[in-house]
């Protein structure tokens, strides 16, 4: 009874796998498609910059012209004074603003250019995970299906007298077993597949995506010296940090010119209910004089955030260098065990199982060898699939990393 209900939940853990509409099966290309400027992952990224260049459009707006209208009346005279004042900034501030402003706004979308790039990593990381998960699960139905018609093939040996009772039970045992396993395996499909889903748009049912799996990666891995050139022209937060170090010193010249008075213009007319209403011309020039506020608390922010930008890129680059000189590293040794492994420990697995069936079949070997054969058979087959998952994360990592594409 309880060999039922196992079955029976394993069933239905499996069952949306291989039922219901019809597969989404994809390339890790097409999958990136699916990742478009229009996804709501990348427009809310995008909508960063956006905001950082809508503050640069606030910092070039001239001041609004300001109209004043006095009355004043004193011993039954009357003078009306209508002023139309408007700022001139004449000494460069304002455009010394907007340059900074301009920096910043280009430091936020190159990190939304490097925000995307990860976002794509993390597509394809994925992308990958549903592969792994698929190969294993897939090498552990057909172990299971294996084990089945072995349990089978004793039960019948059994009726007939022609096996021990034993051997049977054993290998039941080994396809329950098998069968726990699988459920895991396909809980790690199904949540790999919400994963890769969550990427991607106009998918309704992660359950029907299915991850096509490519070839493993053959192409040539640049020296040292070239990844870190090319990654230090590529990774957009470098970039920001240098158009924040930009933003600052514009803003350091700003605060500079803040000590020279902008001009304030107000001309208008003047009129008086004494010699019949004659009006006359008023022209007024006012000037704020840099006595007290020389504008050092502005200099010194922007001297800060100079320095701190620099800081930090130079920080930046330290890291940078040492995480691509480790995954270098890291991908070169993965593939060297990835491709070792492939071409010995599976051979050697499909031999043994081989040799083990023909030998318990003659009689040779008992049930307990047979059946640790077939678990290193599968054992080979789905360790092959985690180390070429560690390969293409590696390789998607250093790709990240420094902008080298491995395909």
């Amino acid at each position: 009874m309880r060999t039922c209900i196992v079955r029976a939940a394993i069933a239905m853990a499996l069952m949306p796998a291989g039922a219901g509409a019809q597969s989404l099966v994809l390339t890790e290309s097409q999958a990136l498609e699916r990742l478009s400027m229009d996804s709501p992952r990348v427009r809310a990224i995008r909508a960063s910059a956006d905001v950082a260049r809508a503050d640069a459009l606030a910092a070039g707006r001239w001041p609004n012209p300001r109209l004043t209208i006095d009355r004043e009346s004193v011993a039954g005279i009357t003078e009306y004074l209508t002023m139309v004042s408007q700022s001139l900034p004449v000494t460069g501030r304002r455009d010394l603003a907007v340059q900074a402003a301009t920096a910043s706004a280009s430091a936020s979308a190159s990190r939304a250019d490097e925000d995307v790039r990860r976002l794509r990593a993390d597509a394809r990381l994925a992308f990958a995970t549903l592969v792994a998960a698929q190969t294993r699960e897939r090498e552990l139905t057909a172990i299971r299906d294996r084990l089945r018609e072995l349990a089978q093939a004793l039960a019948r040996r059994e009726a007939a007298g022609d096996a021990a009772g034993f051997d049977r039970l054993r290998a039941e045992r080994e396809v329950l077993d098998t069968e726990a396993d699988l459920t895991i395996a396909a809980a790690d499909r199904a949540r790999a597949q919400a994963m890769l889903a969550s990427y991607m748009s106009g998918v309704q049912d992660p359950s029907q995506l299915a991850a096509m799996a490519g070839s493993p990666s053959t192409a040539a891995v640049p020296s040292l010296d070239a990844l870190l050139a090319q990654a230090e022209s590529t990774r957009g937060e470098l970039r920001a940090y240098r158009q924040d170090t930009e933003a600052a010193r514009f803003a350091l010249r700003a605060a500079e010119r803040s000590r020279v008075p902008e001009p304030e213009i107000v001309a208008g007319t003047k009129s008086s209910s004494v010699g019949g209403g004659d009006i006359g011309s008023v022209l007024t020039v006012h000037a704020s004089i840099p006595l007290f506020d020389r504008a050092r608390p502005e200099r010194a922010l922007a001297e800060a955030r100079a320095t701190q930008a620099e800081a930090r890129a130079a920080s930046f680059v330290t890291v940078l260098r040492g995480e691509v000189t480790g995954l270098r590293a890291a991908v070169l040794d993965r593939r060297e065990v990835a491709t070792r492994y492939r071409a010995q420990a599976l051979e050697s697995a499909a031999q043994i199982e081989r040799i083990a069936q023909v030998s318990y079949d003659a009689g040779e070997r008992s049930i307990l060898e047979l059946l640790d054969a077939f678990r290193l058979g599968a054992s080979a087959r789905t360790r092959q699939a985690s180390l070429d998952l560690a390969v293409r994360q590696a390789e998607i990592e250093l790709g990240f990393a420094t902008g080298w594409e491995e395909r």
